[in-house]
This record gives structure tokens, C-alpha cells and sequence, in this order.
């Protein structure tokens, strides 16, 4: 079936403005959307080349919308989902709202793990998504746990930690002082701690993505803001129940066109300056812990914003409609 109408919560932020691109640019069968936004009532996004006026979350009429799509920027009020779910819409919900209550499907980079037979889909944050399609390239139930150090791109922010970055930067580099912002610390040339509740989805989603009834994989994570726009770098320490195949394992990454293995030609290690032109994830630093032959380590390099969970929703409505929920 085709989904005619899809209403977008976050529809002002930098997911929100790719989301609604992204629709009107995949043939989904999409003819309108509804944009949802906190604080934003009165303002406009762009639709297919029309402004489409944004309204407040608490004011979305389920009625005659056929999916409901939640993005965490510009977007908090988490009872609108719950309303979502009572009116019988299709939810892709990328809030770890739903994916907290564990009796979810959740959509993780082509994947979908524990389908439910339900309406209701938590769709996997970018770091999750880029982190599991690397690791599925092991055997099945190879990994036991997953030490993660991540360095999220201030876009992960929204769009006013791009234009605070922005500004300070520019500010500093002209000797000027700085203007207070929202986030209560200098953001330009400094690294900032996330809060634990983000550090915490992306345990929580990572494991989830990774587990099977089978092998429950631990992951424990570590995150920071650094000055970059966009672009995450996840440094992994994996443990391995035995010593991981890195041969076979380079050797699947190569094969495989939604990645790039490091060293590229002068390019030492991957970074997110050298996801310029590209769309893959880009793994570097691949090697054997010099203390445990059955942990190995390695950089993860992902696009945040085209790779993120704007993909995953595509991809995620392109398997509903091919399945007919």
C-alpha cells in the first residue's frame, strides 16, 4: 500500500529539512505532508517546492495521516507519540521513546530486528546503524561485547549547534569575545560531554541491534561533542568469544560497496573529512589488542545526516509498503 500522507515531528531541524527532501525525492507514493515542530507554529518548510506551514506537535490530528514520523530535533513532546499509536498510524519513532519499552520492532541499517506484527517501528540513531552493518560483516553471534569512545559532530545538536559553532569560530578567529549560547559552554574548539540519557539509547540500540536469543551482546559507551559539523567517529574495542578472522573480515569490506577500508591511497585514517563525496562508512585502523588475541579494534567513520536515521526511514517506509502494513 502506499502511504499518501506522512506527518514529520521535527520537521523545522536539519533531519526534518532532509527527511522532507528525501520523501519527495524516493517514489513512495507520497503526496503530502504535515510538518510538526516545537515552537515553530506559524513558521514553513519546503515540500516538493511548496511551503507546507509548520504547527505545534499537540495540535496533530491523526485522522487523515497514514504515517507518523518523530525526529528528536525541535520535538519533545512524547505523549503526541502515544497518541500516534492509539489512532492506528504507522509510527517511526526516532526518539528512543519506543525503543526503551523493549516491545518494539526497531529498524537498524536494512534490518529489522524483533518484528512485533505491530504499527510501531523505533528507527536506530547513526552511530547504532553504522556500528551494526560494520560488525554484521562477523559470523553470526561472534561478538560478545563492544567498548565504544564516540565523537558526535555538533549537527547531532540540530541546526543551532552548526550555526553556534559557526558563529564562535568565526568570533574567536577575529579576536572577538563570545556571545552566550543555549548550550552554557563554548562550543568552538572545545569537547563537551553528552548527557547519559543519549549515551544510554545508544547502549541500549546498539545491543539490541547486535543480540539474538542466542548471544546477548554488551555495549558500553562513551560520547563527546567535538567542534566538527558533521560526521561521527566511533573508536571500537571489540570482544570476540574467539580470535576474530581480521583477513576475511578486510576482506568483506572491500567486497562490500557501502564501506571503505582505510588506508585510501594517501589517506591514512578515515575521519569525517574523508566522507567528503562519499556515502559509505569508512573503517580505519583495524588490528588485533596486543593484550587479548580475541579482541580486536577500529575507527568507524559515518555520515551523521545523509547516513543517519533519514535513511533508515526510507528505507524503513519501502519495506512497509512492500510488505502491505
Amino acid at each position: 500500500m502506499a502511504y499518501t500522507c506522512v506527518a514529520v515531528f521535527g520537521a523545522s531541524g536539519l533531519e526534518g529539512e532532509l527527511l522532507l527532501t528525501a520523501l519527495a525525492e524516493a517514489e513512495l507514493g507520497v503526496e503530502r505532508v504535515k510538518a510538526f515542530a516545537n515552537g515553530a507554529d506559524g513558521e514553513t518548510v519546503m515540500f516538493r517546492g511548496r511551503p507546507v506551514a509548520v504547527s505545534e506537535p499537540s495540535s496533530a490530528d491523526f485522522s487523515a495521516i497514514d504515517v507518523a514520523v518523530f525526529l528528536t530535533e525541535g520535538f519533545d513532546d512524547f505523549a503526541v507519540i502515544d497518541a500516534a499509536e492509539d489512532a492506528g498510524v504507522v509510527v517511526l519513532d526516532c526518539t528512543d521513546t519506543l525503543a526503551q519499552r523493549g516491545d518494539v520492532a526497531m529498524f537498524c541499517h536494512g534490518e529489522l530486528v524483533n518484528d512485533t506484527n505491530s504499527r510501531l517501528f523505533a528507527i536506530s540513531d547513526a552511530v547504532s546503524s553504522h556500528v551494526a552493518a560494520f560488525l554484521r560483516l562477523l559470523p553470526q553471534g561472534e561478538v560478545s561485547k563492544v567498548n565504544l569512545a564516540i565523537a558526535q559532530p555538533v549537527s547531532v545538536l540540530g541546526r543551532q549547534g552548526v550555526e553556534v559553532l559557526a558563529a564562535e569560530t568565526a568570533r574567536l578567529l577575529n579576536g572577538q569575545s563570545l556571545e552566550a549560547s543555549g548550550f552554557g559552554q563554548q562550543v568552538a574548539f572545545n569537547v563537551l560531554s553528552r548527557p547519559v540519557n543519549s549515551v544510554v539509547a545508544i547502549e541500549h540500540g546498539l545491543a539490541a541491534a547486535l543480540s539474538s536469543p542466542s548471544n546477548a551482546v554488551t555495549v558500553t559507551a562513551n560520547e563527546m561533542i567535538v567542534p566538527v559539523f558533521y560526521g561521527h567517529t566511533a573508536m571500537m574495542q571489540v570482544h570476540c568469544h574467539k580470535r576474530a578472522d581480521l583477513s576475511l573480515l578486510q576482506q568483506r569490506i572491500i567486497e562490500n560497496d557501502a564501506f571503505r577500508l582505510f588506508p585510501q591511497g594517501e589517506i591514512k585514517e578515515a575521519s569525517p573529512v574523508s566522507l567528503q563525496d562519499h556515502e559509505t562508512i569508512d573503517i580505519s585502523s583495524l588490528s588485533v589488542d596486543r593484550q587479548d588475541e580475541t579482541v580486536f579494534r577500529c575507527t568507524v567513520v559515518g555520515d551523521n545526516l545523509r547516513k543517519g536515521v533519514v535513511i533508515n526511514v526510507i528505507a524503513m517506509l519501502k519495506i512497509l509498503i512492500k510488505i502491505n502494513i
